[in-house]
């Protein structure tokens, strides 16, 4: 990606102008306060620069309050960011303009907008729809891909094209449905003449639907149709559907589902014991549980359309699908895939491991501890194969959800995939529960939010969400900025971690894991079970030395993988880490990567040892 920064020489003395300008707007805006009480002035302006056009690039606010601007990118470019600390970016209601807002901004001060050039394209087709910018409706429209990603997130695709008595439902590769089905919004690998073709559903007829009619809107209160395709109109006698009432769809033997981008509400027990198998929905839907669909119990498939731009763009929920695109470039590749939450994209040094297991592709797919990690094991586990090798470090203090002891989805596993929706339409739904309940706990949280853009990288943010020169991710997936020492041991949050075998029951804790676990070994896959780093001081006063040494060896015995490293290797000095009790500094990471080298060349060579002994 070809960032332009505009820290350009030749600038120097212009901005050396407006800062100096902004510093007597600045003074006037004090001494207006002093001598009148009126607010504070301040003034921003936004720094010219390439890549963009700014329709007014100064502005005046009172202290506190928010600046909008709206920004054109030029030809080939597009905008991903700013090096203001607390902004969003979206989409404006037409054209291709960005509008920029800066929050609660405090102080006169000078913004550098980030742009990115791209020669990438994707030509989308309306195939068979009408083109929203009246543009003739057999030619493509152009959309400048942002090199932010190994994949390419698609268009949202509802700004793009409509066609009356049609749902979109996504886009594909062939203009008859039969190639590769792309979620609106979510990613796939594109080359130089990349095209895609939406995929329209046409409407199931009216007269199998029976509804009830307000002002404004149509609410459906039944259906007596036997479509194994069931697709619900937008619109019923030139009414919005914006609501599904209590067992309207109840025993129907629908296998897929279509709801349309109208519709708001979905009623408890709406589909109650229908046969659907298959479901396609909006991310702007504002109800839903899973008591609607109380009784499928084949449900397998969820497809989330985009129709919202991100929220979590550039937050560190967003690598989870940087990480799984490069997951997925290495299918057919031998891999070791790291594994945890946050501790483990703080916690290697991949590069050293690459080095040191030349061949073996390194792959950190830690994110976020504290979400079920069982949906994402199944994730990862799809893109691993025999003789990949899969290093598990589960965190203690998030230990039912690390230790896999719950089928509840949850908010946060949402979050990990608003970048590409298409991932979480790989799970399979009868293996989980609370699935709607979790969604919508997502949504309503994200329709609070901010609007923000696919074309931004989590790499170009730090873990605060500032803006950073140089990127904080690598291709690898770890946490990369410099991380200093800790002053002392003192631990950061007061909360005692247990290492003792008391707190980890057999039934609850070991046999899920298990369970987990013979699910990779069975496809051939190595599993080796090590520990997550830990503040030697943030562990519970009954994880004495005594009981450390007893649960090190409940583990060995009642994990079915090798446990190829000591509890007290992994309890480090508070030095060795950074802001928390578990993620590692700089110099900690290095530490912690050497002795995982060599309890992982320990553990493969007994390995090897033993089978050659079985042949």
């Amino acid at each position: 990606m070809i960032i332009i920064r505009n820290f350009i020489n030749k600038h120097a003395i212009r901005n050396m102008i407006i800062l100096v300008a902004i510093c007597m707007f600045s003074l006037v805006g004090c001494s207006a306060k002093a001598t009148s009480q009126q607010p504070f002035l301040c003034h921003v302006v936004l720094e010219e620069g390439s890549g963009f056009i700014a329709e007014k690039p100064t502005s005046t606010v009172n202290k506190g309050e928010n600046v909008t601007f709206t920004i054109q990118p030029q030809d080939g470019y597009s905008i991903v960011g700013t090096d203001y600390p607390d902004y969003s970016l979206s989409y404006a209601s037409t054209g291709n303009s960005m509008v920029l807002t800066l929050h609660k901004v405090r102080f006169s001060t000078v913004v550098t907008v980030i742009s990115a050039k791209s020669d990438l394209n994707i030509r989308y087709y309306a195939n068979g729809g009408e083109r929203l910018d009246t543009g003739d409706a057999s030619e493509p429209v152009l959309i400048t891909v942002t090199p932010s990603h190994l994949r390419a997130n698609t268009e949202l695709g509802t700004d793009l094209f409509v066609r009356p008595g049609y749902t979109q439902i996504g886009w594909n590769t062939a203009p008859d449905g039969s190639g590769k089905h792309i979620g609106l919004g979510s990613r796939v690998a594109i080359d130089d003449k990349f095209i895609l073709y939406a995929e329209w559903s046409k409407w199931t007829d009216s007269s199998y639907f029976t509804y009830r009619k307000t002002d404004q809107y149509a609410i459906i209160t039944g259906y007596n149709g036997q479509e194994d395709v069931l697709t619900i109109p937008a619109e019923l006698d030139g009414l919005s559907v914006i609501s599904v009432e209590s067992e309207a769809f109840l025993n129907a033997n629908c296998q897929t589902v279509i709801l349309p981008d109208t519709l708001q509400r979905l009623e408890p027990g709406s589909f109650k014991n229908s046969d659907i198998q298959e479901l396609y929905l909006y991310d702007n839907i504002s109800f839903i549980n899973d008591y609607a669909f109380e009784g499928c119990d084949e449900l397998t498939t969820l497809h989330i359309n985009a129709i919202e731009p991100p929220v979590y763009s550039g937050n560190y929920f967003d690598t989870f699908q940087d990480k799984f695109d490069r997951l997925l470039s290495l299918k057919g590749k031998k891999k070791i895939v790291l594994f945890s939450g946050s501790s483990t994209r703080f916690g290697y040094d991949s590069a050293m491991l690459g080095e040191a297991f030349p061949d073996y592709a390194i792959v950190n797919m830690g994110v976020f501890a504290y979400s079920n990690a069982t949906p994402q094991l199944q994730l990862i586990l799809e893109c691993m194969q025999d003789g990949d090798i899969l290093l598990h470090a589960p965190e203690f203090d998030a230990a039912k959800r690390q230790f896999c002891t719950s089928y509840d989805l949850d908010a946060p596993t949402f979050c990990m995939m608003e970048a590409n929706y298409d991932t979480f339409a790989e799970l399979d739904l009868r293996r989980f529960h609370i699935t709607f309940s979790a969604l919508y706990t997502y949504l309503s949280t994200k329709s609070t939010m901010s609007p923000r853009s696919y074309s931004l990288s989590a790499a170009s943010f730090d873990e605060e969400g500032s803006a950073t020169k140089e990127p904080s991710y690598n291709e690898y997936g770890d946490y990369i900025l410099y991380r200093p020492n800790a002053e002392d041991d003192k631990p950061i949050y007061g909360l005692p971690v247990e290492y003792t075998v008391e707190a980890y029951p057999k039934a609850q804790y070991i046999d899920p894991m298990n369970q987990m676990y013979s699910e990779f070994l069975e496809k051939g896959i190595d599993v080796y079970f090590t520990y997550s780093p830990r503040n030697r001081y943030a562990i519970s006063d009954d994880s004495t030395p005594g009981a450390r040494a007893k649960l090190q060896q409940y583990f060995k015995k009642n994990l079915i993988v090798p446990v190829i490293s000591e509890i007290e290797d992994s309890l480090y000095s508070g030095t060795y880490l950074y802001g928390t009790d578990n993620h590692l500094s700089s110099e900690g990471v290095e530490l912690r990567s050497m002795m995982i080298i060599q309890d992982l060349k320990r553990a493969m060579a007994a390995e090897e040892f033993e089978v050659s002994n079985e042949q």
